[in-house]
Parts: C-alpha cells; structure tokens; sequence
C-alpha cells in the first residue's frame, strides 16, 4: 500500500483515509476511490467513461454522479485549508489531479509500543524512526507555528526510546533544558517541541516514573 503527500495531504490507500495533521477528512468511499484513482495516474487525465467504470463497478450512472463526487473532494480540500482546483476539469474529456504529490511505500503492519498524546490528540505507533513536525507525512504531525515542518526524530526500539533534535527553530526540550544532541528517554515523558508538550507512554513495559518539561 501507498501514501501520497500534497500540500497540507496524506492519502493514505491502505486506511482508505485522507488525512490532514493527522485528523481524517470526510470523504464518502466512492470519492476516495475517485480521489485514489486520480492521483495515482497523475498527472495523465481519465475520461469520464473510464472513472465512471472504475468507481461504480461498471454499473449504469449518470454523469452528474461523477460531477457529484469531484464536488465533494473539492469542498473538503477547500474547507481544511487546501487548493479544490488540485483536481482538474479537462473540458469535454474528464478530470486529473493536478498537483505535486510524493509518496512512500507503507511498512508491514508492527505492534503498536507508544503512546502520543498532545492537546486532544492521541496515536499509536510501532517500534522504528519516527519524524515529529508540521509536515503532513510525518509520524507524529503537530499543526503550530512554533513547530519546524521536521522539527525531531524519535527512535523506539526494543530496549528504549531517543529523541534528537533535528536544527528546529524554536528547540526541543526534555526536563526542562534544550537538547543539542541524541537524548535518552523515560518509558513515561513528556517533550516540548517548540511551544508543545506531547507525553509518550511505553505500553509494552511496567509504570515507572514521568519525566517532564518545565
């Protein structure tokens, strides 16, 4: 499976999810096949026959169910900050996706080993190097001025965690005090990246004591 980055964008085809800093957004199954399959064959343009075929299974459909579903996708791009004009009308023909994507290979489902936490937010994540920032395809991505697009690396591993600061404007910070280099961590913490604290929590070891920002 296969995420695909845009702007602000994670489409993630194996969630069958969009995603923006890190919260879904709403699309109805058959939009975020029209989405995947746009994106996908970026930046060549499909016709409305071959859309239509391929979203409705080959079932009869009027044109304006497709007219319906590229409304949809540029609404909920638009209402979450995006460009709706990322999805292209080719006049007489069909649609592309107009924009500038990247993508990455999705790793083999791993047990979940950490727990995130920050503001209302909470996620999993498996042992490995995970990327913290405002990017959208980063692990952990925080949406505030004060955090850099990759802001830090966190490494989890079987025997601890680490986190390294990586040149972020604003700092990062455990117990208080600013890391210039790779920094040990506590099972239970909290880390300030710029102006945010996010507390990590093992769930594959016992309690212990929680190290904390000031």
């Amino acid at each position: 499976m296969t995420r695909f980055v845009f702007e602000q964008f994670c489409l993630d085809t194996d969630r069958k999810e969009l995603i923006r800093g890190g919260e879904p957004v709403h699309l109805t199954p058959r939009a975020f096949r029209l989405f995947e399959l746009l994106i996908r064959q970026r930046p060549k343009a499909l016709s409305k026959r071959e859309l239509l075929e391929q979203v409705w299974a080959g079932a009869i459909v009027e044109e304006s169910n497709l007219k319906t579903l590229v409304l949809e996708i540029r609404s909920a791009l638009e209402e979450r900050g995006g460009n709706p004009s990322i999805i292209r009308t080719v006049y007489g023909y069909g649609y592309a996706f107009g924009g500038t994507a990247g993508e990455s290979e999705v790793p083999d489902a791993s047990p979940t080993v950490l727990q995130v936490r920050w503001h209302k937010r909470e996620l999993t994540l498996p042992e490995g190097s995970h990327l913290i920032g405002r990017r959208p395809d980063c692990a952990i991505t925080i949406e505030e001025p004060s955090v850099s697009r990759v802001h830090a690396r966190l490494e989890v591993s079987r025997i601890g965690m680490v986190v390294e600061d990586l040149r972020s404007k604003n700092g990062t910070f455990v117990d208080g005090r600013r890391i210039a280099a790779v920094t040990e961590l506590l099972p239970r913490c909290v880390i300030r990246f710029g102006e945010v604290d996010v507390e990590l929590r093992r769930l594959d070891v016992g309690p212990d004591s929680t190290q904390t920002v000031g």
